[in-house]
Formats: structure tokens, C-alpha cells, sequence
């Protein structure tokens, strides 16, 4: 998805997104699907997106339609979206309603499903119909917000809460269209970094941090807030939204919030020596200490259960991930291959851990690491610097770091299994650290 712009606005407002609820079509959540173990992506037709204005006024409108349709139906890794030839044999595709719909036609093309869009006219701007069509049913599947009377601005945000009902519907996760992905960048050569943040499925990144000395390592907080370690007090302190959170003397850096919002596992050194510690979310105050010894432990990264840790430690002589109780009890290294692990990011499901391996010439790739067998598999391969993974909060994806041997390293995403790689953001500077939005219980509840 190539930039189109740049701006140093706010980071979006709001958070968390909106909780999902369903209309009452019984296929939805009985498709029989294992997101575990998901079975192969079912071909999909479309987007077919129809422009009802009377004079064409709207065709811009429903090309940009069309377009973030299709980008959300590939990025999901749900589905299979079949080639715009594939169509009924009749060529008759002008139908709005149920009864016109060549079902028979559309089965023979090889569809499982066909998604559809109506652009028309509306006093507040434009009205949006949005529809899935099940070819063996012979109707369509019913979903909320289907239809939507909105400026024309707001059109993608109606499409990605829509596509993540369909997902929610199929395959009984949500999609994560409308969550956030928060990075470092940095915009040329020789300039700090700074952190950003864009919305999943959007290709405008807003900078939520300004520090002439540079920003890095950023993290998800309570409240749809930012934390990151910086560097303008002459300190590498943790900030979040811009406000001092941990300034203590040495190391304060890579910040993770428990899955409740009440503690912080974060890297301190006031010894000289990085371990890993406990503060109080609200507060920052120390709570207790995780890891102690000669040995450099840093990178944590809580389970989402919160009840273990995973950080990397350098006790058994190179970089490894380990996993430790959360309250610091049991450290044991996780058994990987190779000698320098680094960057664990537990997946929301609790199965897997995924992380970074250098392997032959120094390359990084990611892996994954089944967390009850210890079973680890490489998900990149090839020519490429492939670093710094982070989950999506559906747990379908993984967003990561990717640079030529000599190049800018840009933003991917990936599927879980390693598949469906596909660029981000590229070639408008160099990104470091992703991380993918994460949500907190609303501590008023």
C-alpha cells in the first residue's frame, strides 16, 4: 500500500474499537472453522461495486470503494479472492436483488462467495450498501452495518468494520481492520527516529512523538495510548503520549503493559546491569524485580493470560528467549535452535511465540515456536533482513521489518503460518520496532 500522505497530525482518537455484536443469521459463527488450524482460504468473488448516481459523479467514490474492499479481503488471509475474469458465463452481473442473482452462474465461475458494493447519493454524503452473497445457499449472509448513510470521507471505516463482522461471521475471529500499528521511523538518512502510527488497511501515518534527539521501541498502553523510550532529557527514558513515565538513572527502555493494564515489565539498569522490572501502570513506581545477576535481561513480552513473561537473556552466553513466571519465578530458556534469539511477541490465542533467529550470513528471519511443544518453525526465508515481529490482535498476522541485504527496511505483514507476505509501507524511509495495537480492560468497569 504506497503512501499517499504524510502528515504530523495527532494520532487517531479512540482506542479501542468498537465492540462487535451480530444480526441473527445462524451460519454466522457455525461455519465450522478452526482458527487454529483454518482450512484453505474459500474463493471469493468481487469486489463488484456498483455506482448509482445518475450523471456518474460517484465513480471516483466507488473506485476507492473497490479498491479497500479488495485490499481488506487480501490482507485478511481469509480468503481467496478469484481474478476479475472470473464471472458467470451469461456476462449479465447488473442485479440488486436477491431474486437476479445468478447463483447457478456464479458456482460455475468458482465462487464460494461474491461481495458486492451499491455507491449512491445521500444527504449526508454517500449511502453505502455492502453485501455477501453465498453461492450454495443461494442468499445472502446477513450483517450488521451492511448499510450506511456517511460522508464520503468515512466510507472506509464503514468497509473495514464490515469486512470484520464477515470475518467474525466465517471464521469466528474478528478481523483487525481499525487497529492501529505503531513503529519507528525514519524518514531519511542521518535523521532521529521518531514514532508513528497508521491505521491497519490505511496508508496515512501520523507522528505521535517529536524528539530531536530520537524515539524508539514503541508500545501499546491503557487507553489507546502510546508508550516509547526517548531520548530528550539526555536519558533513555519511557514516555507515554509524551509524558514522562520512567526517568530513572541508566536504562529505561522496552515497555510492555500487562494484559490487565495494572503493570509494566520494563528494561531498567540503575546499576549499570539491564534487568527486567515491575511498575505500577498508573504510576510508574517500582513494584518488584524480575531478573538479577551479571547477564543482560531485556525485551519482555507478557503472555495473554499475564501469567508468564517471555524476555531475552544472554545467561547462557548468546541472545535466547526465556520465559519466566510473571512474577519472576522459573526462568527457563525456551528450547530454539540456533544462537541468537531475540524480539519474543506472544500471539493473542497464547500458542505461539514468535521471534527473530540470525541465521547463514547474518541474516534475521522470524520464526515461531509452538509455547507447549517447543516445536519451531522458520515463517520468512531468503535474501532478505526479516526482524522485529508483532501480532495482530485477531491473531491472523504478523507485522514485521523487511530489508535487502543493503536497503530501507520496510513494513510487512504476513499471515500467521508465514505466508501472503506483503509490503506495508516501503521505500519512504526505514521502519523499526512495529507493534500492533493492543487493548486494555476499562480499569472504570
Amino acid at each position: 500500500m504506497p503512501v499517499v500522505a504524510q502528515t504530523t497530525a495527532a494520532a487517531p482518537a479512540g482506542g479501542a474499537p468498537p465492540a462487535i455484536t451480530f444480526a441473527a443469521d445462524p451460519r454466522c459463527l457455525a461455519f465450522g472453522w478452526d482458527p487454529l488450524k483454518p482450512p484453505p482460504p474459500p474463493p471469493v468473488a468481487g469486489p463488484i461495486v456498483y455506482d448509482l448516481s445518475d450523471d456518474g459523479s460517484l465513480r471516483p467514490l466507488a473506485d476507492m470503494v473497490r479498491t479497500t474492499l479488495a485490499n481488506d479481503l487480501d490482507l485478511s488471509g481469509a480468503f481467496r479472492r478469484l481474478p476479475p475474469t472470473a464471472a458467470p458465463s451469461t456476462g449479465a452481473l447488473f442485479w440488486l436483488s436477491d431474486e437476479a442473482f445468478d447463483y447457478i452462474g456464479w458456482g460455475e465461475a468458482g465462487a464460494w462467495m461474491v461481495v458486492t458494493a451499491e455507491v449512491g447519493p445521500s444527504p449526508a454524503g454517500v449511502r453505502l450498501r455492502l453485501a455477501a452473497w453465498m453461492v450454495e445457499e443461494g442468499d445472502r449472509l446477513l450483517l450488521p452495518r451492511a448499510e450506511a448513510e456517511v460522508p464520503a470521507a468515512r466510507a472506509p471505516a464503514v468497509i473495514h468494520a464490515w469486512v470484520n463482522h464477515l470475518l467474525r461471521c466465517v471464521t469466528t475471529v474478528p478481523g483487525a481492520y481499525g487497529s492501529r500499528i505503531t513503529y519507528a521511523r525514519r524518514l531519511a538518512t542521518g535523521q532521529p527516529k521518531q514514532i508513528w502510527v497508521a491505521e491497519f488497511g490505511s496508508s496515512l501515518q501520523s507522528v505521535v512523538s517529536d524528539d530531536r534527539e530520537g524515539a524508539m521501541l514503541p508500545a501499546w498502553a491503557p487507553g489507546g495510548r502510546i508508550a516509547w523510550t526517548g531520548y530528550k532529557a539526555g536519558n533513555p527514558d519511557v514516555y507515554v503520549e509524551g509524558a514522562s513515565f520512567s526517568a530513572r538513572p541508566g536504562m529505561n527502555t522496552g515497555i510492555a503493559f500487562s494484559p490487565d493494564g495494572r503493570m509494566a515489565a520494563v528494561t531498567l539498569a540503575p546499576e549499570g546491569n539491564p534487568d527486567v522490572y515491575l511498575l505500577d501502570s498508573r504510576t510508574g513506581a517500582e513494584l518488584s524485580r524480575l531478573t538479577s545477576g551479571r547477564n543482560i535481561d531485556t525485551s519482555p513480552a507478557w503472555s495473554p493470560d499475564g501469567r508468564h513473561i517471555a524476555f531475552v537473556s544472554d545467561r547462557s552466553g548468546q541472545p535466547q528467549v526465556w520465559v519466566m513466571n510473571a512474577d519472576g519465578s522459573e526462568p527457563r530458556p525456551l528450547p530454539l535452535p540456533g544462537e541468537y534469539n531475540t524480539s519474543p511477541d506472544w500471539s493473542p490465542d497464547g500458542a505461539l511465540i514468535a521471534y527473530q533467529s540470525r541465521g547463514e550470513g547474518d541474516r534475521f528471519a522470524i520464526w515461531a515456536v509452538d509455547v507447549r511443544t517447543g516445536d519451531a518453525r522458520p515463517l520468512t526465508s531468503g535474501r532478505t533482513n526479516d526482524e522485529e515481529p508483532s501480532w495482530s490482535p485477531d491473531g491472523r498476522r504478523i507485522a514485521y521489518t523487511s530489508a535487502p541485504r543493503r536497503g530501507r527496511k520496510g513494513l510487512w505483514v504476513m499471515d500467521r503460518d508465514g505466508s501472503h507476505a506483503r509490503a506495508v509501507f516501503q521505500d519512504d524511509g526505514d521502519y523499526f520496532t512495529p507493534a500492533w495495537e493492543r487493548t486494555f480492560p476499562d480499569p472504570g468497569r
